[in-house]
């Protein structure tokens, strides 16, 4: 038998929280000293109260604890499902809004424009719109050709388009026809002022799907081992090239990933920076570490700086996939 406060401290349970128990019916216990009124708990006390601390995590009331029956777990998964449903619509109805010039939030409404799907090329930039003549090349412009999918369907930079506007990274930016060419302005700041315009001619109006367009890489590739490469690799940065690369500099910054282990034949696990874990989208071969979901056979370089080894992985995100853009490197180094 153990006292109120022994049983608190075994359960870590705070006493009064306890008593309230006792006192509204939901923990009866074991024994109850009619004279002093002390009370007495016992290991069938201790898994009640753990049951209780469960339910209450599983969301469950503590009336609904009180009269917990075999059927209250279906109760519980629909009230939970319909609860589900609710906020899934409620994230569906908060991505359809955003801020125009105005500052006033309004919501996405697609309404078709035939003549913008399909494929775009960069013919140059204007910073003013009495430019449009006098184009300019981009030294460093990275949407060089946009596609646009039909329904204002999502991919890459473009999370949705309509007619009149293409939201670039959820930002809505004004676009209208010049002589056939598609002229976008770009406006980061939603000011009614464009920091400059982007105009492009037509290559197709082709409804392409996601599949269709981006560039796919050989990721079916023969194994051949590299002993060098198995281990556990910490990332500790990312560069533009990898003689960018100092190791006396520490990066700062939200990197993608946090581990690589990798052994085997090709196997890997790969931790991300949210601790979550996956074994089924990337696999190796000597030279190139290989995503499977998005097709691309990233090459690596392995040098060894001052005794420690560094790993050096090319990141071809979607400003590769669909920008074309070289890839930067993430920077691994070796931890076992």
């Amino acid at each position: 038998m153990f006292t109120i406060g022994e049983f608190s401290k075994i359960t870590t349970v705070p006493v009064k929280t306890i008593r309230y128990y006792q006192e509204i019916g939901l923990l009866k216990p074991a024994e109850v000293d009619k004279i002093t009124g002390y009370r007495r708990f016992d290991e069938k006390n201790i898994n009640d109260l753990l049951k209780i601390i469960y339910l209450k995590e599983l969301g469950f009331k503590l009336a609904e604890i009180k009269n917990f029956d075999e059927n209250s777990f279906k109760r519980k998964a629909r009230e939970f499902k319909e609860r589900i449903k609710k906020i899934r619509k409620n994230i569906s109805d908060i991505s359809t809004l955003y801020k125009n010039e105005k500052g006033e939030v309004i919501m996405k409404n697609f309404i078709n424009d035939e003549k913008l799907v399909g494929r775009w090329q960069l013919v140059g930039l204007a910073d003013n719109k009495e430019d449009l003549n006098n184009l300019y090349k981009p030294t460093s412009f990275g949407l060089n050709q946009l596609t646009f999918l039909p329904n204002g369907e999502d991919y890459w930079v473009v999370t949705f388009w309509t007619k009149g506007h293409i939201f670039i990274k959820d930002v809505p930016m004004k676009y209208f026809y010049e002589k056939d060419n598609l002229v976008i302005a770009f406006d980061y700041d939603v000011s009614n002022n464009p920091e400059f315009y982007a105009v492009y001619k037509n290559l197709d109006h082709k409804e392409w799907t996601k599949d269709e367009i981006g560039i796919k890489d050989d990721i079916d590739k023969e194994f051949i081992k590299d002993d060098n490469l198995k281990g556990v690799w910490e990332v500790c940065g990312f560069v533009k090239e990898i003689a960018d690369f100092n190791k006396n500099i520490n990066q700062k910054g939200k990197f993608l990933y946090k581990n690589l282990l990798i052994w085997g034949e090709g196997s890997m696990v790969v931790v991300y920076s949210d601790n979550m874990t996956r074994s089924d989208n990337m696999k190796w071969t000597k030279g190139y570490i290989m995503n499977i979901l998005d097709k691309t056979a990233q090459s690596y370089v392995i040098k060894e700086i001052d005794g420690q080894k560094y790993m050096f992985m090319e990141h071809k995100s979607g400003d590769y996939t669909y920008g074309g853009l070289k890839p930067y490197y993430y920077v691994f180094k070796k931890v076992d």
